[in-house]
């Protein structure tokens, strides 16, 4: 009986490990980023990795997940369409938040890898989404003045010099006296962003780096980071930037073990005196 007990609770204990490795339900994670640039707190909510993933009927449950943070505007950071999976998931959430919030997105490499981009933003914009790509729009959010900017993937360009073209762009609309949020799907260019001058880059890609290990590993392994990414998600400090790289949303392929997809809120808040 004893060794049969002991199996036992081995395997309640096995079977609890894996349900928390891999278990998916959303989560919401949350970053204060403090500025002297804002006067009243702002919450942006970050979207990415969507991949057409689809939560619950008509999106039901990432909806909800949206409503009840109150985002002042949703910040969609690429790869919310797919090259291989259909549209149906991406348009239940665009139909759901298009027109009821300010709503900005940036295309990722497999928004791209389609081969239809042109249709796919026409799609999304179709929604009431502003499009950006390697523009500016300013806004008002609660008193506050807020630039957001936006560049493409890299994947659209044949030459890697096209999207820093596509950079300096935007870099140059920059009003330093406003609160500067830059759009860029993948994290990795970090020394791009760096020198770039915003105060806010909003980044995806990475998928939290698929495995992670709490406390212990941050991610295993992420596009164009390789093993054990230095980038695959949370809050960054390039000199005068602040990044912040969401874990992003996709649960159709590979396993995400302790690596739960997210919803990012960026809270802005006035410097504390």
């Amino acid at each position: 009986m004893k060794k049969k007990g002991i199996f036992l609770l081995a395997g309640v204990l096995v079977i609890g490990i894996l349900a928390s490795a891999l278990q998916t339900h959303l989560k919401v994670q949350i970053y204060k980023l403090e500025s002297s640039k804002i006067t009243s707190p702002v919450r942006l909510a970050v979207v990415t990795d969507l991949h057409s993933t689809i939560y619950g009927e008509n999106q039901e449950k990432l909806v909800a997940l949206l409503e009840a943070q109150e985002p002042d505007a949703i910040l969609l950071s690429g790869d919310i369409a797919d090259d291989e999976v259909p549209h149906d998931g991406t348009k239940q959430l665009l139909d759901a938040i298009g027109n009821t919030y300010p709503c900005f997105y940036v295309s990722g490499n497999h928004e791209h890898w389609s081969g239809e981009y042109e249709k796919i933003a026409e799609m999304i914009a179709s929604y009431g989404v502003t499009v950006l790509e390697g523009e500016t729009t300013k806004l008002d959010l609660n008193g506050n003045v807020i630039q957001i900017a936006g560049v493409n993937d890299p994947d659209k360009f044949s030459d890697f010099s096209e999207w820093e073209s596509q950079l300096e762009q935007v870099k140059e609309e920059r009003n330093d006296d406003d609160f500067t949020i830059l759009l860029s799907h993948r994290p990795e260019l970090v020394q791009w962003y760096a020198e770039s001058g915003f105060d806010l880059v909003a980044a995806g890609h990475a998928h939290g780096g698929q495995v992670r290990i709490p406390f212990i590993l941050n991610g295993l392994f992420a596009p164009n980071q390789g093993w054990f990414p230095e980038y695959a998600g949370g809050m960054y400090q390039l000199e005068k930037t602040t990044m912040v790289v969401s874990r992003g949303l996709c649960k159709n392929n590979l396993p995400r073990i302790w690596n739960p997809p997210e919803v990012v809120m960026v809270e802005l808040v006035p410097n504390e005196v």
